[in-house]
This record gives structure tokens, sequence and C-alpha cells, in this order.
């Protein structure tokens, strides 16, 4: 779902630091890929990294790479911050950032028509059998019904 999500009509952007943690399973070429698609990795300037050990030191909840994600986020106007951290999507909706998850995206993608059903059914199947994917159980089941329903499958 992720080359799908960089078709939609978003710019993307993360931390360097996550991605040796967020996207620790792709290879270097699958990297540039993603790059090429539009995934921008942003080294954050100084006052953005001391912005970041601002928030760690008065959000003990957060990990460093949720504040450098939170401070990124702070900085730009009319961002999106995708997480599925409830503590992350709390403290960033106090600083007023917009927050939304995976199934947001997942909704996107289909009232897009960016993805095939059958795409989006798969991976998000894949998201429900992952252990240490945590979503909220009755919205991903009632999405994968509804693709089940529109691709006839049951």
């Amino acid at each position: 779902m992720l080359h799908a999500a960089l078709l939609l009509p978003f710019q993307f952007q993360i931390a360097l630091p996550l991605v040796r943690r967020e996207l620790n399973d792709f290879t270097a070429a699958e990297m540039e890929d993603l790059k090429a698609r539009g995934l921008e990795v942003v080294d954050l300037p100084p006052d953005r990294v001391r912005r970041a050990l601002e928030f760690r030191a008065r959000y003990a909840t957060l990990s460093l790479n949720d504040c450098l994600s939170m401070s990124l986020a702070e900085s730009i106007e009319d961002v999106i911050l995708l997480t599925g951290d409830r503590r992350l999507r709390t403290h960033a909706t106090e600083l007023g950032v917009e927050v939304h998850g995976v199934l947001w995206v997942s909704d996107r993608l289909e009232e897009g028509e960016i993805a095939a059903y059958a795409d989006l059914l798969d991976g998000l199947l894949r998201l429900q059998a992952d252990p240490v994917v945590f979503l909220p159980a009755d919205e991903l089941g009632i999405r994968i019904q509804r693709l089940r329903r529109l691709l006839g499958i049951q």
C-alpha cells in the first residue's frame, strides 16, 4: 500500500533518522524507488532537532523518533501526520497537527480509485494478521468486509 499511497495528492516526508527504524525492511534499491516515487527524506535542521528534544523531555511516553516526527510535522503548514501511535496522535493533535493513520490512507486509496480493491483487501488482511500492528479491529473489519462485498467474496 505504500507505493499506492505515494500516488495520493500529498507530499510525503519522513525524517532521516526514522528511515532506518520505520522502513528497515526496504533495501537500498527499494528506498531509492520510493524516493523516485515522491517520498522525501528530510534531514532535520538543528532547530527542529532541538524542538524534538524538547518534546522528548515533555512527553516521556514518546520515543525520540515520535518526537522527531512531531517536530517535522509542526514545522509544515497544512500537514497531516500519519501514525498509528495513540500517544503521538494525542500530543500532535494538541499542537494543532492533523493526524491520521493507515485506515485513513486505505480509505483515500479506495475513494480515489488509486489501488485495486483486491490489493487493498490484501494489504488490510496482511495488517490484520501482523502481530506487531495494532489497528482498531472493528474499523479494520468493516473495511475488510466492504472490500470483500465489492469483490464478490464472502
